[in-house]
């Protein structure tokens, strides 16, 4: 039986890693399914690297776990394992990010535990989603930093990277916006403060975002996948609201004149009740 990633954790012996607890529960939910595959791994922010060792343990079939930091010293870490690949440098530079990109374009887990910065954090995401696989998952660890100061964050603060991240959420539901704006566009801010953008193509990829104590999880999917979908009503009686049968099987689509019109909303929540 496969050892869980706390149990991994509690027996090894090598270079040290540094995580808080309730990030092996959810790493361990969240990439059960993904143990047995032959993914690749980018882990941005590596401090001693033990978390490199840890996860070819987890993932003993992994092509490429791929490790990144911009500490100088890292360069003395060396490893026995085949998967482990170690970058050293800036992961937003253009010369680290197409260092790490030629050992694998592409990616199953991003996992970003570098400088904690706003800035860091969002360029990260701009700039590695888009190499990320259908099904795969971009974390950012540690977004408690997001609340100080000296990382570029504050409560409420309207350009810190879990504001950035809640903004998603908006563009996670862009199909019910009734404004002209694209996805790219609520983002604007972050674009011109930090120096960096994505395509709306890529934002269209985002299936779900998951926030946790510290850490925001954001799965991509291929842009069929990520829509409402088709109405699906099922049974024989309908002696309330007749008219929701007439709606089975028909696709969502959102017309703007019909939610402004009067009344329209009184009997939308009918039909949803």
């Amino acid at each position: 039986m496969n050892k869980n990633l706390t149990e991994l954790y509690a027996e090894h012996k090598g270079k040290v890693s540094d995580k808080w607890s309730l990030y092996l529960e959810i790493y361990d939910r969240i990439f059960k399914d993904m143990r047995e595959d032959s993914l690749a791994l980018l882990e941005i922010g590596i401090q001693n690297g033990g978390s490199l060792e840890i996860w070819a343990r987890f993932f003993p079939l992994a092509n490429s776990i791929i490790g990144c930091d911009i500490n100088p010293k890292c360069l003395n870490l060396k490893y026995t394992e085949q998967s482990i690949e170690l970058i050293v440098g800036d992961a937003n530079e253009a010369a680290t990010y197409q260092a790490i990109l030629s050992i694998s374009n592409a990616f199953d887990i991003v996992i970003d535990d570098g400088s904690h910065r706003s800035s860091d954090i969002i360029k990260s995401f701009c700039l590695y989603f888009p190499s990320i696989n259908p099904g795969g998952l971009f974390i950012a660890e540690d977004l408690h930093c997001s609340y100080w100061a000296p990382f570029e964050g504050g409560l409420r603060d309207g350009l810190s990277s879990i504001e950035f991240f809640k903004r998603l959420v908006d563009i996670l539901n862009f199909e019910h916006w009734t404004t002209q704006e694209q996805r790219v566009d609520s983002l604007q801010s972050f674009f011109d403060k930090y120096g960096c953008t994505i395509t709306d193509e890529d934002l269209s990829s985002i299936h779900s975002i998951e926030f946790i104590n510290s850490m925001c999880i954001i799965r991509k999917k291929n842009m069929q996948h990520n829509a409402l979908g088709k109405r699906i009503v099922v049974g024989s009686d309908a002696s309330i609201v007749a008219e929701v049968v007439t709606l089975n099987n028909l696709p969502y689509k959102l017309d703007p004149n019909l939610i402004e019109k009067q009344g329209f909303f009184k009997r939308l929540i009918r039909i949803f009740q």
